[in-house]
């Protein structure tokens, strides 16, 4: 019986330390859980703060700019057919619904005896074409200078449009005061502050509308010369044997040139020639009998003596 009682206290006593146990695993691993959570969070708070110091702003996607953006290109080509170029310049601009706003054709240049033309375009194109346009266009003639700016307006636009919605308050206000005025004297006031306003309207209404299309047609300058020979296309890549050998082709070329111009200009010189070589001949003939009279007179006079 004692035996019995020992070993029923015994398993009394294990089973107790058992379950002691266990209940307090449970509680050390929920309080691991406790520690371990907030030392993630502050791990995540410390990954963005540097993500933020290192990059600042969240990515953006596509490159901002502001509405009010006046856009000019100015381009400067070369070409051998001048006709064939300006009637492809045409066909682009119909293309990408442009219009031309002016344009002046010379016709009047003499080079190397040849008449060459030159001609300058500005041309209005709209914003969202001008950047395919100005892509294609670089592939009817030899581009030899190309410039791109770019003017924001914003703030004189939102200026001018806040100016004009001051002045519709005004009038809104100056028409009730009209309604209710009764002395001749109110009413003229009245009536001339109107006038102003919608003076004042009209002009800041015609700024909007000739900023917006300034803003959604696009300007090109665009300056097609006509020449004998393109010019070579060379910059700080162009390896030196291919600068060589174009020294060399410009030289043989401008000394031919100049050697045709040279046997044109003697040509057109000849007719000038003759006559002075007539009146060169005439006045040395002159010169001689003048020569030969003045010893004889000199001898008459010695034999007289």
């Amino acid at each position: 019986m004692r035996n019995r009682k020992l070993i029923l206290i015994m398993a009394l006593i294990l089973i107790t330390t058992i379950v002691a146990g266990c209940s307090s695993g449970k509680g050390i691993k929920s309080e691991m859980a406790r520690d371990v959570a907030p030392s993630e969070g502050m791990a995540g708070m410390e990954i963005a703060e540097e993500s933020l110091e290192y990059g600042g702003s969240p990515p953006v996607d596509d490159y901002y700019e502001p509405d009010k953006i006046i856009t000019t290109v100015s381009i400067s080509m070369e070409t051998k057919e001048f006709d064939d170029t300006t009637a492809k310049l045409e066909d682009l601009i119909k293309k990408y619904k442009g219009y031309i706003e002016n344009s002046n054709i010379s016709h009047n240049n003499y080079v190397y005896s040849s008449r060459l033309k030159n001609s300058n375009y500005t041309i209005r194109i709209p914003r969202e074409n001008l950047e395919s346009f100005v892509s294609d266009i670089k592939g009817i003639g030899n581009i030899i200078s190309e410039n791109t700016s770019k003017l924001d307006i914003t703030k004189s636009y939102r200026d001018t449009e806040s100016r004009l919605r001051v002045l519709e308050t005004k009038e809104e206000r100056i028409l009730a005061l009209l309604e209710k005025a009764e002395k001749m004297e109110d009413i003229i006031t009245l009536e001339n502050q109107l006038s102003q306003i919608i003076y004042e309207k009209e002009n800041l209404t015609a700024n909007l509308k000739d900023m917006d299309d300034k803003v959604d047609y696009s300007t090109v300058h665009l300056e097609i010369r006509e020449v004998a020979k393109l010019t070579p296309g060379e910059d700080i890549k162009t390896p030196l044997l291919t600068r060589l050998a174009n020294a060399f082709k410009n030289s043989i070329y401008y000394f031919g040139q100049n050697i045709e111009s040279f046997l044109i200009s003697l040509i057109y010189f000849l007719p000038y020639g003759i006559i002075l070589g007539l009146l060169a001949f005439i006045i040395g003939k002159f010169l001689r009998k003048k020569s030969m009279q003045l010893p004889r007179i000199g001898k008459n006079d010695k034999d007289r003596e």
